[in-house]
């Protein structure tokens, strides 16, 4: 049976491309995300720096983890109240879910002036989903860790990404299942006008070439701007950066006058 190749040989551009979005559409409608317990639901957790030398003055983030459901964007809201006018990365790793709360945390993110990163947190002493942790106390934060350039953003995920001021995805990460088009005419105009809010150019997303996975190489990313950055996530929260004058947002003092 001949395969896509051949079929591509036989055709015009056009039609090419008209075969691409229907295969596409196909695989949205295919990927629905099933319904997720609350241990899968995204969580935003604000982190201090474990680096070693940085303190007094650290780095923070928002490490955000788990699939994206109608709780996330308020779930953020909460999270982005208790910080006032600090505006941290986030640092994001997903396998998905819901669409329009994935557009509704993106608008989030934007409008609050956040960088996103894909990439996870390796905490040391109290752990995410800990409850009623004391193993760091007296150490200036609830949540202490390490953010690395691994994990995956796949799918609704990958909107949350495109909201980032600056939008880094490093190697050790992978950006996958991009929704591009929709089951519906309405609902493609609803992606692509998104996209459009964010600065991403749609057109490249939609016409770039895929590797044997499907998925757009790291190149096509970068040229569709959904990624702004292939650098680690060190650029946003390394403790070196704080040595800048001024110091970048998401750099904290703390000394030990603040625990009396």
């Amino acid at each position: 049976m001949p395969g896509w190749n051949a079929f591509a040989d036989k055709t015009s551009p056009r039609l090419r491309r008209a075969a691409l979005l229907i295969c596409l559409a196909a695989s949205s409608i295919l990927i629905q995300q099933p319904a997720m317990a609350e241990e899968q639901q995204m969580r935003f957790v604000v982190v201090r720096s474990n680096q070693a030398g940085c303190e007094p003055t650290c780095t923070e983030w928002i490490s955000a983890e788990g699939m994206i459901g109608p709780r996330t964007p308020t779930l953020l809201k909460t999270t982005l109240r208790t910080l006032g006018d600090r505006k941290l990365p986030l640092v994001l790793a997903s396998p998905g879910g819901d669409i329009a709360a994935a557009m509704a945390v993106g608008r989030l993110v934007r409008r609050n002036g956040l960088s996103v990163a894909v990439g996870t947190t390796v905490f040391v002493g109290c752990q995410r989903d800990q409850e009623s942790c004391t193993a760091n106390d007296n150490r200036g934060a609830d949540h202490i860790g390490e953010a690395v350039s691994q994990g995956r953003c796949v799918h609704a995920c990958t909107l949350v990404l495109a909201a980032g001021v600056r939008r880094l995805a490093g190697e050790g990460t992978a950006v996958e299942d991009i929704p591009i088009v929709a089951a519906s005419e309405a609902g493609t105009k609803t992606l692509a006008a998104y996209y459009g809010e964010m600065g991403v150019r749609h057109q490249v997303l939609v016409e770039g070439p895929r590797n044997e996975d499907g998925n757009l190489g790291h190149w096509q990313l970068f040229k569709a701007l959904l990624v702004t950055s292939t650098l680690a996530v060190d650029q946003l929260v390394d403790a070196r950066i704080c040595r800048g004058t001024p110091a970048p947002n998401n750099c904290r003092v703390f000394t030990t006058m603040d625990l009396e």
